[in-house]
């Protein structure tokens, strides 16, 4: 019997893809706060709706027409420059919501993406899910916030929270883009630092398949979850410019000098890369995902450098197509690219 998925924020790169796969065998709700973008199959099994979470008579219509099953929450407010009083409205005001109405009408699941971005210190060693935040902007405070009010809320149905890394995928261009082009163009990769951090990646399809193993899982669950055997920043971009045949190098500048030209350039609008941006660029932050791993049987089958040999590959395949206007699958500002050529950096 088909089931009847409520995903929020399915305008969004992982909400797009959620509905696309859930959608062969379910039947989909898929809200988000902006107009429906077009997916690509199973189309009958779809419904969209245009409504905010932050809207509670609105999105308790939705609840009362529909006898939903499960909710997998993907909608946020992310980046720097918003208002913290609206990040806070989504991220946890809109959190409350849904839950409150899951409990009302008998949800039987509540499935949350939560983010290690409530992480941003520097971390010698791998993170485990009882760490406690050290989350400096508000979009790190108020999903962890939002992780405890879902774990501590009174609803009865199954609860699973993952705490996800920098989610990769083919669609996704945002901050990609801006490596990709200077792969594509042949400029030379420079890091703030050494490069010898470590970053967490997770292949939007390895999530995909996470979450659908969720699915039948009892209690309230808190995962990180992630790709395997992480190396340097560094040994990946190396690794995909050796896949593009470049012979450019990748640099670096010493960190604090690095830190400050960061900031000026994002200050000129050359970049699009915020203080947190900054920040993780010469952090490291990889997290313990042997909890998953045992509770649900989950391994992921991408490592970072090859999620995104995968993507570079399929952005080069897709670089003449229109891009999608959202913020994930537009282009950024690539006007760095033009100057490094300028400078023969």
């Amino acid at each position: 019997m088909k089931k009847k998925i409520l995903i929020t924020g399915s305008n969004g790169f992982l909400g797009e893809e959620l509905v696309n796969y859930f959608s062969e065998s379910n039947l989909i709700l898929a809200l988000d706060k902006e107009i429906p973008i077009n997916f690509s199959s199973n189309l009958h099994n779809i419904s969209k709706y245009i409504c905010d979470i932050r809207d509670k008579e609105k999105l308790e219509k939705i609840f009362k027409e529909n006898k939903i099953d499960i909710i997998i929450h993907c909608a946020a407010e992310i980046l720097d420059e918003k208002d913290p009083n609206e990040v806070w409205k989504t991220n946890y005001n809109g959190t409350k919501n849904l839950l409150d109405f899951s409990e009302t009408y008998n949800v039987k699941k509540f499935i949350f993406t939560s983010t290690f971005s409530i992480f941003e210190k520097n971390y010698d060693s791998p993170i485990d899910e009882k760490e406690p935040s050290s989350a400096i902007v508000d979009y790190g405070k108020s999903k962890y916030a939002a992780e405890n009010l879902i774990l501590s809320h009174t609803f009865k149905g199954d609860v699973v929270i993952f705490r996800c890394p920098v989610v990769i995928g083919r669609k996704r261009l945002d901050k990609l883009a801006l490596l990709f082009e200077m792969v594509r163009q042949r400029t030379n990769i420079w890091l703030v630092g050494d490069g010898s951090n470590k970053i967490h990646f997770i292949y939007s399809l390895d999530l995909l398949n996470a979450i659908k193993l969720s699915i039948d899982l009892h209690g309230k669950n808190l995962f990180n979850i992630g790709s395997n055997n992480v190396t340097s920043i560094r040994d990946v971009f190396q690794k995909l410019l050796k896949h593009a045949n470049s012979n450019k190098r990748i640099k670096s500048f010493p960190k604090s000098l690095g830190l400050i030209t960061l900031k000026i350039l994002n200050f000129l609008r050359l970049i699009s890369l915020g203080p947190y941006h900054q920040r993780m660029l010469v952090s490291n932050c990889v997290l313990d995902t042997n909890r998953i791993k045992k509770k649900i049987d989950w391994s992921p089958n991408y490592t970072n450098e090859q999620m995104l040999i995968e993507c570079y590959d399929y952005y080069l395949a897709t670089l003449k197509q229109e891009k999608e206007n959202s913020s994930s699958k537009k282009l950024p500002n690539l006007n760095i690219i033009k100057l490094l050529k300028i400078l023969n950096f």
